[in-house]
């Protein structure tokens, strides 16, 4: 798990997901008691093993390393109590799904991209970071989809792996950007439930088998 969230960490600074050292990365331990999370403020792109730090789910405490982690681990925590089929976490502070969020407007299925999260991304109500009243709020906004909003703040994306969350949150991010430009020049259409369920069909056949 820690070679797989310091691959992400490594994209996630490389596409530039989130400015300076905002945002925060975990990846769930295969037998679901612990969780390995980026550390506070420091540069993504030069992350190292050693960097990350292991957090029981149970408890929220520190179970190894030597860094202060993130100051989001109430967040993680508190997902992954609630969603036990999550494996994966990335919070990102992308420009256009931030936008939404000062807003307060969910991001519309402009674009059937985006399926995967969703019938679209919803707002949770505003917290300050890194409290509980804020892990709360996003976890309930969450539900059981695979995205979210933090009002005035940015993204959350889940996936059943840290490779599938992240992709969720450049998922995300993509029809964020598509939705503001439609909204430059109108009212874009919006995808029906019906049509995203059609769309989540056809996605599981999508690319290769191995």
């Amino acid at each position: 798990m820690r070679k797989q969230l310091l691959e992400i960490a490594h994209r996630f600074a490389a596409d530039n997901l989130s400015p300076g050292t905002s945002g925060n990365i975990s990846a769930r331990e295969p037998d679901g008691r612990t969780f390995w999370i980026t550390p506070s403020g420091m540069d993504f792109s030069q992350l190292l093993e050693a960097d990350l730090v292991e957090i029981d789910v149970a408890s929220g405490s520190i179970a190894s390393g030597n860094r202060v982690p993130s100051s989001e681990v109430p967040l993680h925590v508190l997902t992954y109590q609630r969603r036990p089929d999550v494996k994966g976490i990335v919070h990102a502070h992308s420009l256009f799904a931030a936008v939404f969020s000062t807003l307060n407007r969910p991001i519309k299925a402009v674009h059937y991209q985006i399926a995967r999260v969703g019938d679209e991304v919803p707002v949770a109500d505003y917290a300050t970071y890194g409290t509980d009243e804020l892990a709360d709020r996003a976890t309930n906004a969450l539900g059981q989809g695979n995205a979210v909003l933090l009002k005035n703040h940015g993204l959350i994306a889940v996936g059943n792996s840290i490779r599938d969350a992240y992709r969720n949150a450049l998922d995300v991010e993509w029809v964020a950007h598509l939705y503001f430009l439609g909204l430059q020049i109108g009212e874009p259409d919006v995808l029906t439930h019906e049509e995203l369920e059609r769309v989540r069909d056809q996605f599981k056949d999508y690319g290769q088998k191995f």
